[in-house]
């Protein structure tokens, strides 16, 4: 039997698509808790799998592969409690409950995102930014090379990525106000840095064959710091989609 494995990209998406939060509905508490001075992150979050991992499992399966069962699409992120809860109840649960359940709470997390998009300020963009940056200068790149329109066609971002897209550059000209800032009064490197600190991510990614909605989603979460703040994540989300917009992070030729 296979093995519960998971690549580094499909834990990544998951937590980061759920906010760090448990997807049940009445629940939604928080799964990450940062570092503290005496203690380092701790995750209390569980992968639950939506039709079982093995053949005698809850909502199990046996037409669907080990791969599949381990994928981001079959996955969802619960606390320990409703974890359990799901499981022991597979006949209250089944496998298009969750489904749905996993729909509504990225719902949910978009419109907290939303939400918090319009409390951004310098403080927050300042802890995304900083966590970022690259100690390499990346080199210089056009602005403005494709309308956002034709870069999203061109990189196969569905209306997931584009939602969010849209939903960072209501803060895209703050973002580049706070660039700009960086610039004038403390370092007149740090947006080449910051651009190479998001392009490195993005070609480490990208090298292993992830593309389209799940790159774009690592991306994200690399963003977001893994936090489970959506004041973080929004902001990480609008450093993105700004970047998103004026450089060639993502692929801007065919």
């Amino acid at each position: 039997m296979a093995s519960r494995s998971y690549t580094e990209q499909t834990i990544k998406q998951l937590f980061g698509s759920a906010a760090g939060r448990c997807a049940f509905r009445s629940c939604r508490r928080k799964l990450i808790y940062p570092a503290t001075e005496q203690s380092s992150t701790t995750i209390v979050g569980d992968i639950a799998h939506i039709v079982a991992f093995s053949n005698d499992g809850p909502r199990a399966d046996s037409t669907v592969s080990d791969k599949e069962r381990n994928s981001f699409e079959n996955l969802l992120l619960l606390c320990a409690a409703c974890h359990r809860l799901v499981d022991g109840q597979p006949a209250d649960y089944p496998d298009e409950v969750l489904r749905a359940m996993k729909t509504e709470h990225l719902d949910w997390v978009d419109g907290n995102l939303e939400n918090k998009m319009s409390d951004i300020k310098f403080p927050e963009l300042e802890v995304v930014c900083r966590r970022l940056i690259s100690s390499e200068l990346a080199d210089s790149t056009a602005l403005n090379s494709l309308p956002p329109r034709e870069k999203i066609s061109l990189n196969d971002l569905g209306p997931s990525s584009s939602k969010k897209i849209t939903m960072g550059l209501m803060q895209a000209p703050l973002v580049a106000e706070y660039l700009q800032s960086m610039v004038t009064h403390v370092d007149p490197d740090f947006p080449p840095r910051l651009i190479a600190g998001f392009r490195d991510e993005y070609d480490r990614h990208r090298s292993t064959g992830v593309k389209g909605d799940g790159l774009f989603l690592l991306m994200e979460s690399f963003a977001a710091g893994g936090s489970a703040d959506f004041e973080r994540h929004a902001a990480g989300l609008a450093v993105l989609a700004h970047l998103f917009q004026v450089c060639d992070i993502f692929e801007t030729a065919s």
